[in-house]
């Protein structure tokens, strides 16, 4: 008989700042079960990663993802260190990561003396490899990525997506078995979205701007992952999310406002609140194609031991410390 994991109504801490990986997240996770999907959020300070895993995972307990608040900003800390984690029932694993390019980590890491992860040191450069670290982490173990921004655009993102892309270990040297050419899907979601950055026009131009940046990354960006109705598999993964600090006045102005351009453009056929937004988010998630991360097919367990493997090939990486060497 299988054994049943205790259930979660909380997120609990996956791997720290040092990227220690904790081993007590393995007893959440089936040694047998092989259906699984795991889901990871990046993004900088402050745009809402936290309150998207959140809405995410609101059918199970509320505000499961600490969000940041008041005394967060009053000094300067973020609410996520590391890499929390949390499980549902339906075996999805959700990955809320520490944001990206943050002093803070590295403020706190030489408070507190850490002197013993060579990786991690304090000067900018080395803020920016950890960050890429984190990502190509997730690139490695993830099969959705949702990459959080609240404004359109910012080219430095934009270029870290890129790079961290380029610093992701190969299967090859994770792990001694065939090789496997895996990239995760990564949706772009525009969070705290304002009236005009609904119109078909902005709309028009975000696809067209992913669509030249990215068109010759491996990264799986049109899956289908969008506000349409229907699932189309050639369509980019782009999602927006309205300012939720407008109150319910303001969602009722977008939805009548929105519904104007259904008649002009047939693509965009926005015309939900934020609740029904985050619902068809999480069901075209949970539907995408997992293609498998590895050769051999994985369990939750042994997802974890291959987590563990990458961690340690990302730490060791030539790559790595060769672009960290050639950073200014």
């Amino acid at each position: 008989m299988l054994s049943i994991c205790p259930e979660m109504n909380t997120c609990i801490k996956f791997m720290d700042e040092n990227m220690q990986l904790c081993e007590n997240s393995i007893d959440f996770l089936y040694d047998h079960q092989q259906d699984f999907l795991v889901v990871g959020c990046l993004g900088a300070q402050g745009v809402g990663k936290s309150t998207i895993m959140s809405l995410l995972t609101s059918r199970y307990s509320s505000n499961i993802f600490q969000v940041q608040n008041l005394s967060h900003y009053e000094s300067g800390t973020n609410c996520t260190t590391g890499i929390d984690f949390f499980v549902t029932k339906n075996r999805v694993i959700y990955l809320d990561t520490q944001p990206i390019l943050s002093g803070f980590v590295i403020d706190s890491a030489s408070f507190e003396q850490k002197k013993s992860a060579p990786d991690f040191m304090n000067s900018d450069s080395n803020l920016e490899l950890q960050s890429l670290q984190f990502a190509a982490f997730l690139f490695s173990v993830c099969h959705v990525i949702i990459f959080v921004q609240d404004w359109f655009v910012d080219p430095n993102l934009v270029r870290f997506l890129q790079t961290a892309e380029m610093l992701k270990p190969s299967s090859t040297t994770v792990i001694d078995q065939d090789y496997v050419e895996y990239y995760p899907h990564v949706v772009f979601l525009h969070n705290k979205a304002e009236l005009q950055d609904f119109m078909p026009a902005i709309i028009d131009e975000m696809k067209d701007f992913y669509n030249k940046v990215f068109s010759s990354s491996r990264l799986q960006t049109h899956s289908g992952i969008d506000m349409s109705h229907c699932s189309t598999e050639n369509g980019l993964n782009l999602f927006l999310i309205p300012s939720r600090t407008k109150g319910k006045n303001y969602f009722r102005f977008i939805e009548k406002y929105i519904l104007i351009y259904i008649f002009i453009a047939e693509d965009m056929m926005f015309c939900e609140n934020e609740e029904s937004l985050i619902h068809k988010l999480r069901t075209k998630i949970h539907g995408v194609p997992r293609n498998s991360i590895t050769s051999s097919i994985l369990t939750e367990k042994n997802w974890f031991h291959y987590v563990s493997k990458v961690i340690e090939v990302i730490k060791k990486s030539h790559l790595s410390s060769e672009y960290g060497r050639l950073m200014p």
